[in-house]
C-alpha cells in the first residue's frame, strides 16, 4: 500500500526543480526507501491522482500536485526534519583582501559561448545543479527575448582552474541556448510577441533570426581568475546568486571547492552509517546532508577554540573544505572511518533521539539539530565504543539534566549557534556531560 509519506517524497523532489528526468527522480527518492520497487508504485499512484505530469522526457508537478503539497505541508514538513538555526548561510564577517581579487570581464557572442560548450570548456553539468531544468515555456521566452534584443543578465564564472569554466550564475540560460541552438531538443512555444515562430526549432528559423541569436546577441561573463582567495569567491558568488533556483550555501561551497572533499561528502551522505544515524531525515536535494557532515568534519579537523579566528561558520566551513582537499588519501579515509565510528557511538547512546533536543525519557522528539550533530560527533571521538555502551544510561541522564537546568547550553544549540560563545558553550557542556557520566 502506498502511503501519503511516499507520495510526499516524490512531490517534494519535483517541487525543488522545474522538472526531473525519471531516472534521476528515481535515484533521489530511492535513497530514502529500503525497497526499490516502492518508487514505481508511488509514481504510478501520483499519476493516477493527477499529481504528476509528463513534459517531454521530464516529469513535473501538475497544478493538483502543487495544491496537494500546500494542503499537506504541515503534516509532511519534516524539513526534511532538520532544525535550522540561521548560521550556515550567513555572510562571512571578516573582509577579504580586495587587492587579491582578480576578476576579468569577457564579452562573448552566443556563437562563441556555444563553441566553448562544445569544446567542454564550459561545464553545463555540475553536480549541484544537474537536476534543475527550465520548462519549455521559460526556455522559449529566453530565446524570444534575444531575438527582440532584450539584454540578458551577466554570467558569473569560476575560472580559477585552467581546465574549464564552472558556471555559478547563469547555468540555465546557457543550457537553454545549447539545447535550442545545437541539440535542437525543443521547439518554441508560448511566445508573447513572435507568435509566428511557435513550433519552430532553431534550424527552422528565418536566417535573420538565427543571426540575431548567434551573432548579434552579446553575453557578458564576469570571470573570477586564479589567485582569488576562496572566501572572496564564496562571498561574491553568494551575492550574485540570482537564478530562478538560487543555490544554497553548501551548493556554492561545492561549486567553488571541487576536489577530494566534495567527493568525500557525496560518498558519506549516501553511506548506510550516516543514513542510519540520522534515520534518513536530512534533505539531500539541496545538499543539507553534506553541510551537516562538513560541520562535523570541520570541528574534527580543528579544535573548537580555533573557530574564534574565523569568526563565523561560513569561513570556517570553507577553510575545512580546503583542508580536506589538501589531505593525503589515507588521511581522508581515516577521517571518514572515524566519522562513521563516532556517529555510531552517538546512536548507541541516544537511539532514536540521536542529535535531537528532548527533555525527558520517552518525550517528544525535536527535529534533528545541526549543533548537536557536530558537537556530539566530535565529543565522543576520544572514548571507546565499549565504554560508551557501558555508560550510555548515565550519559543520557546527564544530558537531560543539562537540557532542563542549563539555559545557556540550550541556547547554544537553539539560536545564533554560529557565534563563538555558542560554539564554546556547547563543546564545554557536552564534554562535561561525558566526563560526569563516565566517571560516575
Amino acid at each position: 500500500m502506498i502511503t501519503s509519506g511516499e507520495i510526499a517524497i516524490i512531490l517534494r523532489a519535483l517541487q525543488n526543480h522545474t522538472a526531473l528526468e525519471n531516472d534521476y527522480l528515481k535515484e533521489i527518492v530511492e535513497k530514502q526507501w529500503e525497497e526499490e520497487s516502492g518508487y514505481l508504485a508511488a509514481l504510478s499512484a501520483c499519476f493516477e491522482k493527477g499529481l504528476v505530469e509528463k513534459s517531454g522526457a521530464f516529469l513535473k508537478l501538475s497544478n493538483e500536485g502543487i495544491s496537494w503539497i500546500q494542503e499537506n505541508n504541515a503534516e509532511f514538513s519534516v524539513e526534511k526534519d532538520l532544525e535550522h538555526s540561521g548560521d550556515s548561510g550567513a555572510q562571512p564577517t571578516k573582509p577579504y583582501d580586495v587587492a587579491k581579487l582578480k576578476m576579468e570581464t569577457k564579452p562573448l557572442s552566443v556563437f562563441q559561448a556555444l563553441r566553448k560548450i562544445e569544446r567542454a570548456e564550459i561545464d553545463l553539468s555540475p553536480e549541484f545543479q544537474r537536476a534543475f531544468v527550465w520548462d519549455e515555456l521559460k526556455q522559449s521566452r529566453l530565446i524570444e527575448s534575444m531575438i527582440i534584443k532584450i539584454p540578458l543578465p551577466a554570467f558569473y564564472i569560476d575560472a580559477t582552474t585552467a581546465v574549464r569554466w564552472i558556471v555559478v550564475d547563469g547555468l540555465q540560460r546557457l543550457t537553454t541556448l545549447y539545447r535550442y541552438c545545437r541539440l535542437q531538443d525543443f521547439a518554441l512555444s508560448g511566445l508573447q510577441f513572435l507568435t509566428e515562430l511557435n513550433g519552430k526549432k532553431f534550424d527552422e528559423l528565418p536566417p535573420e533570426y538565427k543571426v540575431a541569436i548567434e551573432d548579434d546577441t552579446q553575453l557578458m561573463f564576469y570571470n573570477l581568475m586564479p589567485g582569488t582567495p576562496p572566501l572572496a569567491k564564496y562571498t561574491i558568488f553568494s551575492r550574485v546568486n540570482t537564478g530562478g533556483m538560487q543555490l544554497t550555501p553548501q551548493e556554492i561551497r561545492h561549486a567553488l571547492n571541487q576536489g577530494p572533499c566534495t567527493e568525500l561528502l557525496r560518498r558519506m551522505a549516501k553511506s548506510p552509517e550516516f543514513l542510519s544515524a540520522t534515520q534518513g531525515v536530512v534533505e539531500s536535494l539541496r545538499m543539507s546532508d553534506r553541510e551537516l557532515i562538513l560541520r562535523a568534519l570541520a570541528f574534527t579537523l580543528n579544535d573548537y577554540s580555533s573557530y574564534r579566528e574565523h569568526g563565523d561558520m561560513e569561513s570556517f566551513l570553507v577553510h575545512a573544505m580546503n583542508q580536506v582537499n589538501a589531505l593525503p588519501e589515507i588521511e581522508i579515509k581515516n577521517l571518514e572511518q572515524e566519522f562513521y565510528s563516532n556517529i555510531g557511538k552517538v546512536r548507541k547512546i541516544f537511539g532514536i533521539y540521536s542529535f535531537r533536543k528532548y527533555y525527558m525519557k520517552g518525550g517528544r522528539r525535536s527535529p534533528l539539530n545541526k549543533a548537536l550533530f557536530e558537537v556530539w560527533t566530535v565529543t565522543v571521538k576520544g572514548f571507546s565504543s565499549s565504554l560508551i555502551e557501558q555508560k550510555k544510561d548515565a550519559i543520557v541522564t546527564e544530558f537531560l539534566t543539562a537540557m532542563n537546568t542549563d539555559d545557556r547550553f540550550v541556547r547554544s544549540i537553539s539560536a545564533s549557534t554560529g557565534t563563538y560563545s555558542a560554539v564554546e558553550k556547547r563543546f564545554k557542556a557536552t564534554t562535561s556531560i561525558l566526563e560526569k557520566a563516565l566517571n560516575a
